[in-house]
């Protein structure tokens, strides 16, 4: 009867209700070592405007996750194919906005510092030592449990008086010279480093 269900992969149990988006965390090799490739968002976009980000958006119907972090990237840094070179899968995550994001990283070649202005306003580089060795700011949203007017209080011990429990999220910040790269694409950083560290063996102080 459970034969089927031999060496399935987990997934959310409520993955159905996320929407689904992927980013792409790339990295360019320079003189002074690898770095990390942001971009601002251009200021006419209605979501975000001005933000910096990793290059990304939403899933189209019948992508992959991967597939859909190498269009996005093709189509903001107008990039081939052939210059993403895909590195690994990092950890996801769920927010509480109801979206799972997928994170990849990948080594960009041949690559001018192009983009398209349509989304884009400016890109730069951070160095990748940056990030080793900086621990980012870190602030706290609450995120509080409120009851819908027909919740059926009589249904559960306590009633009204029942001991919920509120939440938090952590509003990540990292500065680094004129540039103040926060919220999302901070706390995405921050687990990528995480990754690197625990998986890789990469520390502070090592000249990458």
């Amino acid at each position: 009867m459970f034969d089927a269900l031999k060496g399935r992969a987990a997934q959310a149990i409520d993955e159905g209700i996320y929407r689904q988006y992927s980013v792409m965390v790339p990295l360019i090799r320079k003189e002074d070592g690898i770095h990390v490739l942001f971009e601002q968002r251009a200021s006419r976009l209605k979501r975000q405007p001005g933000e910096i980000c990793f290059p990304g958006g939403g899933r189209e119907p019948g992508e992959t996750p991967l597939e859909n972090a190498i269009r996005e990237t093709m189509e903001e840094l107008q990039l081939q194919q052939g210059q993403i070179h895909v590195i690994a899968e990092m950890d996801y995550m769920l927010t509480v906005y109801q979206n799972k994001i997928s994170v990849f990283m990948c080594e960009l070649t041949d690559y001018d510092m192009q983009f398209s202005e349509a989304e884009v306003a400016r890109v730069f580089t951070v160095p990748l030592r940056f990030f080793l060795n900086t621990r980012p700011e870190v602030y706290y949203n609450t995120i509080i449990a409120r009851q819908p007017e027909n919740f059926p209080f009589d249904k559960v011990p306590g009633g009204r008086k029942y001991p919920w429990k509120n939440g938090r999220t952590g509003i990540y910040f990292y500065y680094y010279e004129d540039y103040v790269i926060w919220g999302l694409t901070a706390y995405i950083m921050q687990g990528v480093v995480k990754t690197l560290k625990a998986e890789a063996g990469l520390r502070e102080g090592d000249p990458i």
